[in-house]
């Protein structure tokens, strides 16, 4: 239904717009496809954690995943139901379970933080496979906003967080976007 709508809509910047080319048609559609297919996303997500009465964590989370995530990337599905899936995921862990957890040491979140920030550097950024990154310019400006971004809510999370739901949601949300970069392959 959404590729549909996206390539509608392409249709209609094509006839009525100034773009022609294949590749700038392409781009188009990818971008539309795209913006829907998180639209939707994020709807189903507002919907379903208002329900269960976890919104803030959820939108806490989302919050400090996409600042994170829009500059490192990370892993993608092929579908949009299995991006859905995986996305529930995540943000179940984060925003549900996660919040439950007693005080951990404070080993442990510096320990994460460092992980994080190691990741950023050795890792980031990650592209997606349709959107490659081919300057080297453009990968250490993503890879410095990264940074900037995670040592950002490192400081956020460690010296104003004080409610204990919100510390374990901050760094469940941290901890589980740097293991994704450990496990991409950076051929693209």
């Amino acid at each position: 239904m959404i590729n549909k709508l996206a390539f509608k809509l392409t249709s209609y910047i094509e006839k009525h717009g100034k773009f022609n080319r294949l590749e700038e048609l392409e781009q188009i559609q990818y971008a539309i496809t795209t913006i829907l297919s998180e639209v939707f996303k994020i709807i189903v997500l507002i919907i379903l954690f208002s329900v269960i009465g976890n919104l803030n964590y959820l939108l806490f989370s989302m919050m400090i995943l996409l600042s994170i995530r829009l500059f490192s990337g990370g892993l993608h599905a092929k579908s949009l139901l299995g991006c859905l899936m995986w996305t529930i995921l995540f943000f179940t862990l984060t925003s549900i379970i996660t919040p439950l957890l007693p005080r951990l040491s404070p080993y442990f979140y510096y320990i994460v933080f460092l992980l994080n920030l190691a990741l950023i550097i050795v890792q980031a950024p990650y592209p997606n496979p349709k959107r490659p990154i081919k300057k080297k310019k453009r990968k250490l400006y993503l890879k410095i906003i990264a940074f900037s971004f995670s040592l950002f809510w490192t400081y956020i999370l460690i010296f104003h967080i004080n409610n204990l739901t919100y510390l374990n949601c901050g760094v469940a949300t941290i901890l589980l976007q740097s293991l994704q970069l450990i496990y991409i392959k950076k051929e693209v």
